[in-house]
């Protein structure tokens, strides 16, 4: 008689979030984002409908692992990190539409997949960075190009994938000629061979190595907060991102996703669990663990997100851009850009 009440309160609440009464009290999510960074939007969930995330992180080749498994999968709910690996899960016929009017509703179109067989769950915008006393107040992409930044420019490998897909964007909004054109100019302006991650970008504009370079708003984000150490710190508060967009679109970003696993047991407590990740409250959650911006408007952002400043998204369909990293990979061999 005791466990009455908690029984009924689970059903009313997995009712009040489409899930039936009776059905599996427990979910399987596999996730290429750190259990740590997923645990409290889980636990989250949890006290809200009485349904159980039983968590297998996957830090490498998600989607190897569940061809391997096949129609066996235990898996209900895929969460992994790039649009790259996003997209591949459904190119690879791993998963299923989502259905979901509320999921439509709350994601752009854009950063949701073909007949919804995936969604974004947090962006990365990839900006231009300066000096704090650098007087630039905003820029383009096709601007990085101009001969003003000849011998100033700082970057990461252009074969890392938060570049592949800035330039596979950047080949859908301008084509093959232009593109190449952008990365031999890119290449003249560069301070030195591309090396490195997003952070030694900002420690090199904050030293002066160089004086322009391009990162992901979370690596600046991360600096600041103090995770890795004083000096990484005091280099990224030195350190602004700066408005940046393609000249007839707006900014660049690169995702964390997830989709509905094709063959998962528990179709519907998933799509609750995949609704619940889209709430404001739950965004707020989910994108804070790594200082990411939420794709639901009017989720509160991070106070060093915020601080950061606030990015128009382009248009252009992920889905678009991921089929182009092929292309970019080609452009990026041919120019030689990381030799």
């Amino acid at each position: 008689m005791k466990r009455a009440p908690r029984i009924l309160v689970a059903a009313l609440a997995a009712c009040a979030i489409g899930v039936a009464p009776g059905h599996a009290a427990e979910i399987d999510l596999y996730s290429s984002r750190e259990a740590a960074l997923v645990a409290p939007v889980i636990a989250a969930f949890t006290a809200k409908t009485g349904i159980d995330v039983k968590l297998t992180f996957i830090e490498d080749n998600l989607t190897k692992h569940l061809v391997a498994e096949g129609d066996v999968s235990p898996a209900d709910v895929l969460m992994t990190i790039g649009l790259d690996k996003v997209t591949q899960l459904a190119a690879r016929g791993l998963t299923q539409p989502l259905a979901s009017a509320a999921l439509e509703q709350a994601v752009p179109a854009p950063w949701r997949g073909a007949s919804s067989q995936w969604i974004a769950l947090s962006i990365r915008p990839r900006v231009v960075m300066v000096r704090n006393d650098d007087a630039l107040a905003a820029i383009t992409y096709e601007d990085l190009a101009d001969i003003r930044w000849r011998g100033k420019l700082c970057m990461r490998a252009a074969l890392h994938q938060n570049n592949v897909a800035l330039i596979a964007a950047f080949l859908a909004h301008h084509g093959e000629a232009a593109t190449e054109t952008w990365l031999r100019s890119l290449k003249a302006n560069l301070v030195h061979k591309p090396a490195g991650k997003d952070n030694d970008v900002v420690r090199e504009i904050a030293q002066g190595t160089c004086s322009i370079g391009l990162g992901n708003t979370v690596a600046l984000a991360q600096l600041r907060d103090g995770r890795e150490g004083a000096d990484w710190t005091a280099w990224a508060r030195d350190v602004k991102a700066v408005p940046t967009a393609f000249a007839s679109g707006g900014t660049h970003v690169n995702l964390t996703g997830a989709a509905l696993a094709k063959h998962a047991k528990h179709p519907a407590e998933a799509r609750a669990f995949l609704e619940f990740l889209l709430t404001p409250a739950a965004q707020a959650i989910y994108a804070a663990a790594e200082l990411e911006y939420p794709v639901v408007a009017g989720a509160a952002r991070a106070p060093i997100v915020e601080a950061i400043g606030a990015f128009a998204r382009d248009p252009l369909p992920i889905d678009q851009i991921a089929a182009g990293q092929k292309a970019a990979r080609a452009l990026i061999a041919k120019v030689g850009f990381d030799e």
